[in-house]
């Protein structure tokens, strides 16, 4: 499994550039999946297909997703979130005030990040 990261400032064409590696990846016979963590979700433009938080096949070969903030931390840290919550709110913590301070920093990019481990274990 190899894996590519496309990183930069915005407008620089990290998607294009990523879209166009992928299709190259998987014309060439690679099992391929192209995911984007963009709240902007332009991979879809890209492919002029609609992509959601699950892989969809877009070609042989070649499946892309666009992960959803909110889904992907309930799905990958949602249990852990709510007992965190629940303990801050238990301390006397305001119970909205709690739910965001359970949202530790990197915590996104981590969650993400477990998409990765998720695909090498299929």
């Amino acid at each position: 499994m190899r894996v590519i990261l496309f990183t930069g400032k915005g407008g620089v064409g990290k998607t294009s550039v990523a879209a166009a590696t992928a299709l190259r990846s998987a014309e060439l016979g690679y099992r391929t999946i192209i995911l984007s963590t963009d709240v902007a979700h332009s991979l879809s433009d890209s492919f002029d297909v609609p992509l959601g938080n699950e892989p969809r096949l877009i070609a042989p070969n070649l499946w892309g997703q666009e992960t959803e903030l909110s889904q992907t931390l309930e799905t990958q840290w949602g249990s852990i979130q709510r007992y965190l919550s629940a303990l801050l709110a238990w301390r006397g913590i305001d119970e909205m005030v709690a739910e965001e301070i359970a949202i530790l920093p990197g915590m996104e990019e981590l969650a993400n990040l477990l998409y990765i481990v998720r695909y090498q274990d299929e």
